[in-house]
């Protein structure tokens, strides 16, 4: 008809989408998010008129895939549902933005690796609740675009604080969602915000910013190369 569509209108009754994904390996323990769904079980039981029901999925194949499905067809949960999936590429964003809470369990050997999923819920607007460790902290502000937890307790505590009153009162989900729309810049711009001037003052002061982003271009790729190289060489 040439009209847009109308807006979406989320009815009181709709379950909350809660998001993971992962490659089910020791470096994320599912167990923990699975062990925190039957908490949010038990919370909701006793607040049905403030908590919403709830549906987590979690996206991604690995190893450690088949183990997880077991502990969870033994689990009893009435209010909570868990389902995994196998997306294509284009289909993971429109999960992310249909979602109201990004959950990361990745962890770090080094304590140094940022997890980019995070950066993807946060591309879509999705707040997160991310386990802890060394330099998460660069990412998600505890209490600002999402929340930090450590164990199985904090993470229902964390889901059930984002829930109570939604979808229509909650509060604290709605902020951050807002408080991450306003933070959200491009490549183009964070690159002159974080990169080009470093390279203007430290490397190249006579250059224009066209010059310097091509320099900086050919130094990235010269880095890939060198990494390609070595990986050849030792395979």
């Amino acid at each position: 008809t040439g009209f847009p569509p109308p807006p979406a209108i989320m009815t009181p009754s709709r379950p909350a989408l809660l998001v993971s994904s992962t490659s089910w390996t020791p470096d994320e323990d599912l167990t923990m998010l699975l062990d925190a769904a039957k908490l949010i079980d038990e919370e909701i039981r006793k607040n049905r008129k403030k908590l919403p029901l709830v549906l987590i999925v979690i996206t991604g194949r690995g190893p450690m895939l088949e183990s997880f499905l077991k502990d969870l067809h033994s689990s009893q949960l009435k209010y909570v549902k868990v389902v995994t999936a196998w997306l294509k590429s284009e289909d993971y964003p429109k999960l992310l933005g249909a979602a109201d809470i990004g959950v990361s369990l990745h962890t770090s050997s080094s304590g140094l690796d940022l997890p980019m999923k995070v950066v993807d819920m946060f591309g879509c607007g999705l707040p997160v609740c991310a386990h802890g460790f060394k330099c998460v902290g660069e990412l998600v502000r505890n209490g600002i675009n999402g929340y930090v937890f450590n164990d199985t307790k904090k993470l229902s505590a964390q889901i059930c604080d984002l829930l109570e009153g939604f979808p229509t009162k909650g509060s604290t989900l709605r902020e951050m969602r807002v408080r991450i729309e306003k933070s959200r810049v491009g490549w183009s711009e964070a690159w002159k915000k974080s990169v080009m001037q470093i390279f203007q003052v430290r490397f190249v002061p006579s250059a224009n910013a066209a010059r310097c982003k091509v320099f900086t271009l050919a130094l990235i790729g010269s880095i890939v190369a060198v990494f390609v190289a070595i990986f050849n060489l030792v395979t």
